[in-house]
């Protein structure tokens, strides 16, 4: 195919956000499959296209134009980058705009290196109605001083008026123009695709579901008919003229960490690391000042000493400043120079871990330590970072936040006023959340029963399909944060946030190829719940270091073997607590094994491991030298470092050759293999192993090699697993307490935390008046919920209940706690949740009495209010109202009280019904393999028409604990419809959806509990 002379340059993809139904992997295919030799890309207000443009190109023939729009003064332009002056230009009019700062005196004084077209169809200037004397006059005031620049002619029947003014007036005026198609989706009938996201952005709504436009992306044809020859030639001009600019380059550098005393940072970092050495083993043999020099060199050699100083700073600064920090994550863990520095927890020497995991001088990689920190405290080490090295070199980094099946059906719910129920139908329906509604059509049968059983389901459907995976909106990533040694706006697209700073325009993966160094300051919840399990044990007067918290404990490794696993980092899902029950572990280093193993591909050698540690199969090994190395793992190799030490051993190589042999075998290239099979067999023989052990040997390697994981990585975390563990081991309330808390009652973690709570004997008690809380509080009964898990009850009121009962002590009854809380916010609605949730059973358990008082006690405490709500101070005593007793009904307590809190606490609907031991609860759903029996109540039924006709439904059923819903495909419904009233103990088969995610069951076999379940 040949090229056609023409460049489209006016592209908008998805990184303009809501104002492109161009999504850009969709954008690079169109573009690939034409004929055009470049294509630009200048969406609004954003660069973050351009390494996706760039990429998406890097091995065609189509060369990319790197372009931006904006608004200046009422005037659409274009700019387009020719040189690296005109991409540091384009930076700064980026920033100016990011603060409504740009003007066109900015774009005059940053021109330099840009190309400028004007876009006639968005410019106050005359050119529709056209006026010659005012677009003369209007363009010599706004092109003076300009040098580049251009006209853009706009395409398509509603843009051809102010096409015919541009060439006519250009006929007499020496203007350059060029041809400017905008293109914002691919064909002609995606039109409707832009007018849905302009409304999802503008929160407007529409009512015709198709669409026709100008904003295509256009043919030759179209093209030739519509544009001179000399148009078409002048925008390749233009294109040819950008291709001086070689956007992947190293703009970024590393961040020079401040010494004192004038040292160098590699002087700085010895001194450190050896007195960290020496504080944390002072009897350390030669190993570790071997090994420490080791590493120092390497460290100095590939110039990071300021990336270990600048992380040991501010994870100092962390532990100092009240922040938790994490015991290491990721390979860090293999550095002895981080273990001394206090970055990461375990000791490499001790564990085997390997430097050349981390940072082989013979893989040029930038480094990568990623520290947790508690998730409520993240931030304070951000802002640290940003006093510490200026606002302009710390950026938060941006991510996309997509429109993915979900949100994409919701939106256009809401542009085409579809019934919120029907979109609530087909979004519970999807149960592959992270897959577009393609594959959850092709994947989830329950989804692609509704959407075949209308076409206006299959309507909405299409119309979602349409919109998905275009970018909605830019977010901060969530923990990323880029340092640099020079000012991040003349070096990167960056914005300034008004609330988090500066935030640089490139995606994560894009950063480290420009050499912007990114550090990862990751929030994490479970070093947040250890800080509050500590906080809660301190008030008992126990006082527990978190990095001391012991994590080779036998009574917490226990705790794990049994699987009671709520909670407790990295252990708590089902599937992993099947293998913990496979492998029953005894030791720590069987749970740093256990998280290894957890994972697709290595989770095949669990039962092998499991039959090998507990003795039921054979250890054995191919050769002596094998033994040392997997010994701890039972002869089955588990972690990455095993293969490099097999390489080490028995071919000879050095740790950096070793850790390129275990990536390189890793990727299972055919040709590569037999490469590296002949480099590892040449090793062996040099080292004295005979050929047919070398041969087996390398067969072992490759059968695991793709297995293999970081044990830098399982065992640190192991380490947070365990330690969670030892907390629930030895002071399970306020284990508990510390998980429950920012957990909902909505969650089903929540409900799973119940349940195990309830098999461990720890009991829930009902929040209370007079034991007032803001967090789940351990009580002499177990733990107590908080007034702030009531739902409708506002968290400032919570805070009065609390301060009024602290500083005047307990509520004598309802009518003294409506006068002493009223001017704290009470009213009825809220009154009333109270006592539904039973915070005032403890002074009188009649809820359905003192609800009826509800009225008469705010009236009372109207009494004591003076003007404006607030409290009479005078000594005023009237007399408190008559409760007028009514009928108590214990279930209408229970519902109401799993309407206030999410569950019910004091009592359950089932008890007294027969049989109701035999059958398993609806939580046990979760962690139940296979199908269970079921009790349940029916809350509610929706029927629909399948597609052939027949009816099927969605069932709500309810116990104490919990609520699920479960599909009944059309023979289970039939079957069961005499059964399903509201109210009604059922008993039914139940299971997971093998295709579906945490919330998708199938429901059949329903039927009535036989007997009567009397009164309650």
């Amino acid at each position: 195919m040949g090229t056609m002379e023409f460049a489209p340059l006016h592209v908008y993809s998805g990184f303009s956000f809501l104002r492109s139904g161009f999504p850009m992997p969709k954008l690079l295919k169109k573009a690939l499959a034409s004929s055009f030799p470049y294509l630009g890309l200048s969406d609004y207000h954003s660069m973050s296209g351009f390494p996706e443009l760039y990429h998406g190109l890097e091995h065609s023939e189509i060369k990319p134009v790197f372009g931006y729009d904006t608004e200046i003064e009422g005037h659409g332009f274009s700019l387009y980058v020719k040189n690296e002056v005109g991409y540091r230009n384009l930076l700064a009019i980026g920033i100016a705009d990011s603060l409504g700062e740009t003007t066109l005196k900015t774009l005059k004084e940053h021109q330099e290196g840009l190309s400028i077209v004007l876009q006639p169809d968005h410019s106050p200037l005359p050119f529709r109605p056209y006026d010659e004397e005012g677009l003369r006059s209007g363009l010599q005031v706004l092109t003076k001083g300009l040098d580049d620049f251009y006209l853009g002619i706009p395409y398509g029947e509603k843009a051809r008026p102010i096409a015919e003014a541009v060439r006519d007036f250009t006929a007499k005026y020496p203007y350059a123009t060029l041809a400017f198609p905008f293109i914002a989706y691919e064909k002609e009938e995606d039109a409707i695709v832009l007018s849905i996201v302009t409304a999802i952005d503008q929160d407007g709504q529409l009512q015709d579901k198709t669409e026709s436009g100008d904003f295509f992306f256009p043919s030759e044809n179209s093209l030739s008919s519509y544009y001179t020859e000399a148009e078409l030639q002048s925008s390749l001009k233009l294109a040819k003229s950008t291709e001086g600019f070689a956007f992947l380059s190293k703009r970024g550098g590393l961040l020079h960490y401040p010494t004192e005393d004038g040292k160098s940072s590699q002087e700085t970092l010895r001194e450190l690391s050896y007195a960290g050495l020496a504080k944390k083993n002072p009897d350390a043999d030669s190993r570790y000042t071997k090994r420490l020099e080791y590493e120092l060199s390497i460290i100095h050699q590939m110039g990071y000493d300021d990336y270990f100083l600048i992380v040991a700073d501010y994870v100092h600064f962390a532990k100092t400043h009240g922040v938790s920090v994490g015991p290491g994550r990721g390979s860090g863990a293999g550095s002895l120079v981080s273990y001394c520095l206090d970055i990461v927890r375990p000791d490499p020497i001790k564990y085997d871990l390997l430097f050349e995991r981390f940072l082989n001088p013979k893989r040029s990689s930038m480094p990568d330590i990623d520290v947790d920190f508690s998730d409520v405290r993240r931030d304070v080490v951000v802002t640290y970072l940003i006093q510490k090295y200026g606002l302009e070199r710390v950026g938060h980094i941006i991510t996309m936040q997509t429109l993915g099946a979900k949100a994409s059906l919701r939106d256009v719910g809401r542009v085409f006023n579809y019934p919120s129920h029907d979109i609530d139908v087909l979004a519970k329906a999807i149960s592959l959340p992270y897959e577009d509604l393609r594959a959850n059509y092709r994947k989830s049968p329950s989804f692609r029963q509704i959407v075949d059983s209308d076409p206006y389901y299959l309507e909405i459907v299409t119309l979602a399909s349409k919109i998905e995976g275009l970018p909605r909106q830019s977010g901060l990533h969530a923990a990323g944060i880029v340092l640099n040694d020079t000012p991040l706006p003349s070096s990167i697209p960056t914005k300034v946030d008004e609330y988090s700073g500066a935030v640089v325009g490139f995606e994560m993966n894009y950063l480290e190829e420009q050499g912007f160094l990114k550090m990862d300051i990751l929030g994490l919840r479970n070093l947040t719940i250890v800080e509050r399990c500590l906080d809660l044990l301190r008030l008992r007067g126990i006082e527990l270091d978190a990095e001391e918290i012991p994590y080779d404990d036998p009574k917490a490794i226990a705790l794990i073997a049994s699987t009671k696993n709520m909670g407790i980092f990295q252990l708590e899902s089902p599937g992993m607590n099947r293998a913990i029950a496979t492998v029953q572990p005894t030791s720590f280093e069987d749970v740093v094994a256990i998280l290894a193993l957890f994972r697709p591909g290595p989770m095949e050698n669990i039962p092998m491991f499991a039959r090998r540690k507990q003795g039921r199969e054979k250890i054995t090994y191919l050769h002596p030298k094998l033994e040392p190395i997997l010994r701890s793992t039972y002869g089955v190799i588990v972690y990455q470092e095993q293969i490099m030490l097999i390489a080490t051993s028995f071919a000879g190589m050095d740790l950096g050759q070793a850790d390129l042999f275990r990536r390189a075998i890793s990727k299972k290239n055919a040709a590569k293999l037999e490469s590296l099979r002949g480099e590892f067999l040449r090793g062996c023989r040099k080292n004295g192993i005979d050929g047919k052990t070398a041969e087996d040997v390398f067969a072992l390697i490759e059968r695991f090699a793709n297995y293999g994981f970081n044990k830098s990585h399982a065992l640190s975390y192991a380490i947070l697993s365990c330690q969670m563990a030892y907390l629930k081991a030895h002071y399970p309330i306020e284990f508990y307490c510390a998980i429950l808390d920012g957990t909902s009652s909505n969650d089903p973690k929540f409900k799973a935390m119940v349940s195990e709570m309830k098999r461990s004997g720890v009991k829930l008690v009902l929040p209370s008046v007079n034991a007032p809380s803001l967090r789940f509080m351990p009580s002499p009964k177990g733990i107590r919920f908080p007034l702030t898990a009531i739902k409708g009850i506002q968290y400032a009121l919570c805070q009065g209940i609390e301060e009024e009962y602290r500083l005047h002590g307990p509520y004598a009854d309802l009518f003294d706690f409506a006068r002493r809380v009223k001017p704290h916010g009470l009213n009825q609605s809220s009154l009333v949740k109270l006592i539904e949730a039973g915070t005032f059973d403890e002074i009188d358990p009649r809820r359905a009495t003192l609800s009826l008082a509800s009225g008469n006690a705010l009236s009372y405490a109207e009494m004591f209010s003076g003007e404006g709500g607030s409290a009479i101070l005078l000594d005023l005593s009237f007399p408190k109202p008559d409760v007028i007793p009514v009928t108590e009904n214990k279930m209408t307590d229970l519902l109401n009280e799993r309407e206030a809190i999410g569950l019910m606490v004091s009592g359950s609907p089932l008890d007294g019904l027969p049989g109701k031991q035999k059958y398993k609860r609806l939580s046990d759903i979760d962690t139940s393999f296979g199908a269970i029996e079921v009790l349940g109540i029916v809350s509610a039924v929706k029927a629909i028409v399948s597609k052939k006709g027949s009816k099927m439904a969605f069932l709500t059923v309810y116990d104490e604990e919990s609520e699920r819903e479960f599909t009944l495909f059309a023979d289970a419904y039939s079957q069961a419809y005499p059964y399903l009233k509201e109210g009604n103990p059922i008993v039914f088969t139940a299971r997971k959806d093998r295709f579906g995610g945490r919330e998708s069951y199938i429901a059949s076999n329903v039927r009535p509990l036989e007997e009567s379940h009397g009164e309650f």
